[in-house]
């Protein structure tokens, strides 16, 4: 390639190469513009100006970097045009090419960070001095295609270019023909792949370059890099004494201290007394320490600026020789529902009896039921005891489904077979007031009549009418696996910060697996599962502080090798293990804080909705969709306890009632057995197990039986999945079948208790993964061509799927 085409090389070294034109393009056909054209524009001006001025300047023009780099090297031509002659450089052209410099090197590290990341400022000054660039119209090709006619001479360093300004199409092709890519500022292309140190810091890789605008290039080669690291040749050493003197390493680094003598903790001695301790490593530690040095990444990252490498941050070690670094990460806390306090599920009421119970006259005695109410619709009744006057027995004991109710409610009633029936008295309970295994005895109360609230004066309506003997028990339930566990991530969380001469990534190298369950571990004792992912590590920004950050970046796999030579691997690893575990209370210490200002949103959400109270919120109604998927399978107990209020029968003929129950068009059913001469109140207390296939509702049908001729159907009645997702127990209203002119003008009830064994597999709840979807999806369609292909085997098909 003719000399033309490239920009000019370092001022030292090319003092007598004729470089005049290095802002052309240099190719066959070009058409050769001067670099004083671009100087005609304006430009955003120096370092120097006001910050205001330069703020506003780039809002305006945000791609500077296209506008400062003509007139940067423009300077240094002239510069260097002067040397040429024999001439002193004007000390107004030496401060504009320096101002200009300062702008460049600040814009271009912009363009490609993870790059120029790994320079400090004298080294990118370095950098820009001895990179050459191009700067090329729309159609020309960079490199490959069979219409360039001018092709790259060969080199024996690698080369790679960095596109600054324009807009780039890459083919795989060498000639230019079949799919590309379009690349924009700020990416690294070539023909092979890039590498620095232990980095691969390609962005794509083609076979041809072809520019869609006009663009200006920057070449990167090996001899560019040489002269960029200069420095390492004398710095290495300084890079292994840093690293040697940090605690952490403390236990790869010195030798085995001396059981005899009192064991010293290098934290606590000062920094004259560390390095001096620190010396004492041996020639071996230290000839290790020489070898890894070599290829270990420097990292200059502004406050701020993440950390960036070109694998994973598993894949490194990091070393912080100044300034301080944050480890940052997504922190998921997921709800352990085996954690949540024990809550009320079911309340047992025993009925045993009652006593002086009002409403009984001379010719009539009273035929008591008692009827216990929770909330407003779920309730249970005892039989009729029948001519048991003013102190029946009941000894009855109901279930009801509790939800949060306030109130339990009490009532004795008088049946009548003819007219209404009459009120005894009742009572109302607060739940919270009923402790577990309560027992004790309510006063009732009812109306007062005409004639008593006129023959008294005061203000009291009601009047005593007896006493209920019952007792509580509540069942408890530890968690209801239908309800969702909890679950909230909070992104970019700064879990540690690293200070000067302290190391990131050692214990996760030489524990493995048992690191990461170190971290997660430290949420064991708390009721929440903590997951940590999405690892990151930025620049610390201290408030005032102007502080020069240096990261060391060391692969692994040079790491592990220093550690096989130190010979002290086994107490490094005992050290990394201690390490893990103070790094865990500082997880948890983290994790508590997080809860704390969890559990405070939660509760000024609630202040704002004006539901907060003792209880807290009310908890989410079951979804019957996924209740209906969750439970498929899954065994139920049907306890069929009691009717009231079935019609039929006669004085001479009495009902021998019996009750079938199951789930809508499923086969299995749970079937009492038959109550001779029961009447319209049987109590059966039956129970039996159904299997649950996801049916929507649940079937009740009360039958008579007849010894001779075909049973009659007396009452059916439905509770509907929303009513049993959740459990239940308590009464449903039946419709009345048969004879209409034998129906009674009340209610026919049955009692029923629904319950629910737990899931088998509780995360049926949660849909699958789009992932696991997709593998569906493919996996099925690969059955789908294997068994349609013309010499399908049986046999054959078997071994595939096994090797699959």
């Amino acid at each position: 390639m003719n000399n033309r085409t490239i920009s000019l090389p370092d001022l030292a070294s090319e003092k007598k190469r004729n470089t005049a034109l290095s802002l052309s393009e240099g190719f066959a056909g070009a058409s050769h513009q001067g670099a004083m054209a671009a100087s005609t524009n304006t430009w955003i001006g120096r370092p120097a100006m006001n910050r205001k001025a330069v703020a506003a300047a780039k809002e305006a023009n945000p791609n500077s970097l296209n506008r400062v780099l003509p007139l940067y090297y423009r300077c240094r031509q002239l510069a260097l045009t002067t040397e040429k002659r024999g001439r002193r450089i004007p000390q107004k052209l030496a401060s504009d090419m320096r101002a200009l410099e300062k702008v460049v090197g600040k814009e271009i590290r912009n363009s490609h960070p993870l790059l120029f990341q790994r320079l400090d400022d004298h080294q990118l000054d370095r950098f820009l001095r001895a990179m050459a660039f191009l700067r090329l119209s729309v159609g020309r090709w960079l490199y490959g295609s069979e219409n360039l006619k001018a092709e790259w001479p060969p080199t024996e360093s690698q080369r790679s270019f960095l596109l600054l300004t324009g807009k780039i199409n890459l083919y795989r092709d060498p000639n230019g023909f079949g799919d590309f890519i379009e690349i924009g500022p700020g990416s690294m292309f070539g023909e092979h792949p890039f590498r620095l140190a232990d980095e691969e810091i390609n962005d794509a890789i083609g076979g041809s370059a072809h520019c869609e605008e006009p663009c200006m290039v920057g070449i990167v080669t090996g001899d560019v890099l040489e002269a960029c690291f200069a420095d390492r040749v004398f710095g290495n050493r300084r890079i292994a004494q840093k690293i040697r003197h940090s605690v952490a390493l403390a236990r790869a680094v010195l030798p085995e201290p001396d059981p005899t003598k009192p064991r010293v903790d290098p934290e606590s001695l000062s920094e004259a007394e560390r390095a001096e301790l620190f010396e004492t490593c041996s020639s071996a530690v230290k000839t290790a320490l020489d070898e890894m040095s070599r290829l270990v990444a420097v990292l200059h990252p502004k406050p701020g600026d993440e950390i960036l490498t070109t694998d994973s941050l598993d894949e490194s070690v990091f070393y912080v020789e100044e300034g301080s670094v944050e480890v940052r990460a997504d922190v998921t806390l997921i709800e352990r529902p085996e954690s949540r306090p024990p809550k009320r599920t079911r309340l047992h009421v025993y009925i045993e009896k009652a006593e002086k119970l009002a409403g009984e006259s001379i010719f009539d005695k009273l035929d008591p039921y008692c009827i216990v109410k929770l909330g407003e619709y779920k309730r249970f009744q005892t039989p009729v005891q029948w001519n048991m006057g003013v102190n029946p027995v009941f000894n009855y004991e109901g279930v009801l489904t509790f939800n949060g109710e306030e109130e339990l409610t009490i009532t004795v009633m008088d049946y009548d077979k003819f007219t209404s029936d009459d009120l005894c008295g009742n009572c109302t309970l607060l739940v919270d007031d009923l402790a577990d295994g309560w027992r004790g005895k309510v006063e009732l109360r009812r109306p007062k009549s005409a004639v008593g609230m006129m023959m008294k004066e005061d203000a009291d309506l009601t009047e005593p009418a007896g006493k209920v003997f019952l007792s509580v028990k509540w069942d408890y339930e530890t968690y209801n696996v239908m309800v969702a566990p909890k679950q909230r991530t909070w992104t970019d969380q700064a879990l540690f910060t690293l200070q000067k001469n302290q190391v990131w990534g050692h214990e996760r190298l030489m524990l493995g697996s048992v690191f990461a369950k170190a971290l997660e571990g430290a949420a064991a004792a708390l009721p929440y599962r903590l997951h940590l992912e999405n690892f990151a590590m930025y620049a610390a920004e201290q408030k005032g502080v102007m502080d020069r950050i240096v990261v060391m970046k060391i692969a692994n796999q040079r790491f592990l090798e220093f550690i096989k030579k130190s010979q002290r691997e086994k107490a490094f690893v005992q050290a990394c293990r201690a390490q893990a575990l103070e790094k865990q209370s500082t997880i948890r210490e983290h994790v508590k804080d997080l809860m704390q200002r969890w559990e405070n949103e939660e509760q000024n959400e609630l202040l704002r909705k004006g539901i907060l109270g003792s209880k807290g919120a009310p908890e989410e109604a079951v979804d019957p969709s996924k209740f209906r998927m969750a439970y498929k399978g899954v065994k139920a107990t049907i306890s069929i306890r009691n009717a009231a209020n079935l019609s039929g029968g006669s004085w001479f003929d009495k009902l021998d009632p019996y009750a079938i129950v199951r789930f809508r068009g499923s086969r299995e059913e749970v079937r009492t057995s038959v109550l001779a001469d029961a009447g319209g109140d049987p109590i059966w207390d039956c129970e039996g197990k159904v299997t649950y296939n996801g049916e929507v509702a649940l079937e009740v049908s009360v039958w008579d039986y007849d010894r001779w001729t075909a049973d009659t159907l007396l009452a059916t009645g439905v509770v509907q999945v929303e009513q049993f997702c959740s459990g239940f127990d308590g009464m449903i209203p039946l419709s009345v079948g048969g004879d209409k002119r034998k129906r009674t003008k009340k209610q026919a009830m049955i009692t029923l208790g629904i319950m629910f064994d737990r899931p088998r597999d509780p995360w049926l709840i949660q849909p699958l993964p789009d992932q696991a979807q997709g593998f569906r999806l493919r996996l099925i369609c690969w059955f789908l061509k294997v068994a349609l292909m013309p010499d399908f085997n049986v046999g054959n098909f078997a071994g595939k799927t096994r090797r699959t």
